[in-house]
């Protein structure tokens, strides 16, 4: 009896794990119901149907697909990290794939669509921007190549903005040479951005309010030299002394060098004072706090 126990008993739980285990759905309805989920926007049901489709037949002809199909309804139902993670991990497994394109375009749209204001961190901008570089010089024939461009200029300016916003931060709390330094940025990385422009406007006014003609003028001379058709154009041709031709010698690196030698005056490495809240205590010189 004990040794016909045995056979008995491994036959029972062959019989239980058989009754357990999952049972395998043809491949192609599982590829059919995930594209039919995937066509009514039912975003969770179509990446349930494809990882089905890859867990019980990897190797089936659409597999690939499956996994790109896998990253866009993350993208279209704004699940953005989830999104970056299979958009990555097809890129990784499929580095030949026609479709390469398309992935690097959306992945630049998944950091892009994470990007907070521009008195926020700007990494997911910068995320964004190299992932549009990336496209832009690896296919630059792809159709999506030119959306690609189109986006390193939103994201150039994003960041311009951002650098504006905090050299303005900067004037207001009277620490010209962070402001300045600020400035000195957006004039080598970002020269053609609108906001650059509305940063030598707001520059050149101050300027001339400190009776710092040089610096004026050539801020002037700059704007309208890189933004001849910017709605601060005529206001700058105005202002601007008609001694100096916007039309001559380009006038950003005048005014590069005008900044980096005022950087060394007296006045500008007086820092901010910064009040204590105690009233016996005195006050402090000291940098103002950076706004992030």
């Amino acid at each position: 009896m004990r040794v016909l126990a045995v056979p008995v008993l491994a036959a029972a739980l062959l019989a239980g794990c058989a009754a357990t285990k999952k049972p395998v759905v043809p491949a192609e309805q599982l590829w059919k119901e995930g594209n039919q989920a995937f066509s009514d926007e039912a975003w969770e049901l179509a990446v349930e149907r494809y990882k089905a489709l890859l867990d019980q037949h990897p190797f089936d002809p659409n597999a690939e697909e499956a996994e790109l199909k896998i990253a866009q309804a993350h993208y279209l139902a704004h699940r953005y990290a989830e999104a970056i993670a299979a958009f990555g991990d097809f890129e990784r497994m499929h580095p030949t794939s026609p479709n390469l394109p398309l992935v690097e375009y959306h992945l630049g749209m998944a950091y892009l669509a994470q990007a907070s204001t521009s008195d926020r961190d700007q990494q997911s901008v910068t995320n964004a921007l190299t992932y549009f570089r990336n496209l832009a010089d690896r296919f630059p024939t792809s159709p999506w190549a030119e959306k690609a461009r189109l986006r390193v200029r939103e994201c150039r300016e994003s960041l311009a903005r951002h650098e504006t916003d905090v050299a303005a931060w900067y004037l207001r709390h009277h620490n010209l040479l962070a402001a300045e330094a600020r400035l000195r940025g957006l004039l080598r990385e970002y020269p053609e951005t609108d906001a650059t422009a509305e940063a030598l406007h707001t520059f050149a006014g101050f300027y001339a309010g400190r009776n710092e003609k040089d610096a004026a003028q050539l801020a002037l001379a700059t704007l309208v030299r890189y933004h001849p058709d910017g709605p601060l154009a005529a206001d700058a041709r105005e202002r601007l002394d008609h001694a100096l031709d916007p039309a001559g010698a380009d006038p950003l690196p005048l005014l590069l060098a005008r900044l980096e030698a005022m950087a060394s005056q007296a006045d500008r490495q007086n820092l901010p004072v910064v009040v204590s809240a105690y009233p016996n205590q005195p006050p402090t010189t000291r940098p103002a706090l950076s706004p992030y």
